[in-house]
């Protein structure tokens, strides 16, 4: 079986995503990537991976928007009896009509466009996608349910959990926990940073020296006014090379994930991979991988006192802190193998095409 990945975005966590993917399918089929100039230090040797140039989503008066035709160009020398693509894209636009009798599979990793990045534009597209895709996968039932109340047939979409981010262990360094509070990932409005921040007043009454790193790129500045004590914060506003993952998710002691909306999220194997428990609110599907005072805890969205209140517990209680990332990363382990996402995967494949040639 020739299988293509496509994932037209070339860094950051859909890389780490597809890179992952594609090696665990490169045990099982001939498997080529088409992306951007992404670095080939994710994939291993049986992969092929076809770079192309790749304008950016808002920059679509560049003269490279019309290279999604190197797209055709890729695919036609190949004749891929599967083609898979991992998150969505304006190219298609330009790609549709070529989809639209091919054995197209979609990996919709958010099922709904988050606040501050609703438009016409971004809703077109994900219904496009959508409607190209012969089978779905998603990362929960929650977000299986959400596609089912819109109408889709859930016979066509299938869960696949978020696989493991383990890769990043080979980042570590001699680094010792340190007590921090880690956030991690783009700045952007669903992920609920003003409610961690209003936490910390809360927080230092029982830790008064407790350390909060923020940790991606996007817009901090508005966030900026709500600290009040800036001894308490690190801030860190810019993309973060793997080696950083590492050293950050090391230092912490909880990963946080205050998000007032969502669907799944790949920080949260990055925190198992590294032992850390993990704070999250109740949104999406995220719940189906935090357990509850297992793993760590999960709080309502929108309420910093109940999320001030689990870092406490957790920050406070050494043992509870170190059991739950010892089940953390044996879940990761047990349920969240890239084999066993291979294998999943694959006999959907064989469906897809056993469909169209009935």
């Amino acid at each position: 079986m020739k299988i293509v990945i496509i994932t037209l975005i070339d860094r950051g966590g859909m890389i780490h995503y597809t890179s992952q993917l594609a090696n665990a399918m490169s045990f099982y089929s001939e498997v080529t990537v088409i992306s951007g100039k992404v670095d080939l230090k994710y994939f291993n040797n049986d992969v092929t991976v076809k770079s192309i140039a790749l304008p950016s989503a808002g920059l679509i008066y560049k003269k490279d928007i019309f290279n999604f035709r190197s797209v055709i160009r890729i695919l036609e020398n190949i004749k891929p009896d599967i083609i898979h693509i991992s998150g969505l894209h304006f190219w298609i636009f330009g790609l549709y009509h070529y989809f639209k009798n091919k054995n197209v599979v979609l990996t919709l990793h958010d099922v709904n466009q988050h606040e501050g990045e609703r438009n016409i534009i971004n809703i077109l597209i994900n219904k496009m996608h959508i409607k190209l895709a012969k089978h779905i996968f998603v990362h929960g039932e929650k977000l299986r349910n959400i596609l089912i109340l819109k109408g889709y047939p859930g016979n066509s979409i299938s869960i696949i959990k978020h696989g493991d981010y383990s890769f990043f262990l080979k980042y570590s360094k001699d680094i010792d926990e340190d007590g921090s509070i880690l956030f991690f990932g783009r700045i952007q409005d669903y992920k609920g940073i003003q409610y961690l921040i209003e936490a910390v007043p809360q927080i230092r009454k029982q830790i008064p020296d407790v350390n909060v790193i923020i940790a991606g790129r996007g817009n901090f500045a508005k966030y900026n006014s709500l600290i009040q004590t800036p001894e308490n914060f690190e801030i860190i506003n810019e993309f973060i090379p793997d080696e950083l993952v590492g050293e950050l998710f090391q230092r912490a002691s909880i990963v946080v994930l205050p998000y007032i909306e969502g669907s799944q999220t790949g920080i949260i194997p990055i925190a198992y991979s590294f032992k850390k428990p993990v704070i999250s609110t109740n949104v999406g599907s995220i719940s189906e991988v935090v357990e509850d005072g297992v793993t760590g805890f999960i709080v309502p969205p929108r309420d910093s006192h109940a999320l001030a209140d689990a870092v406490i517990k957790i920050l406070k209680d050494d043992d509870l802190r170190k059991r739950m990332g010892e089940n953390a990363y044996r879940k990761m382990k047990e349920e969240l193998s890239w084999d066993k996402i291979a294998e999943k995967t694959i006999e959907t494949y064989n469906a897809v095409i056993k469909a169209k040639e009935n």
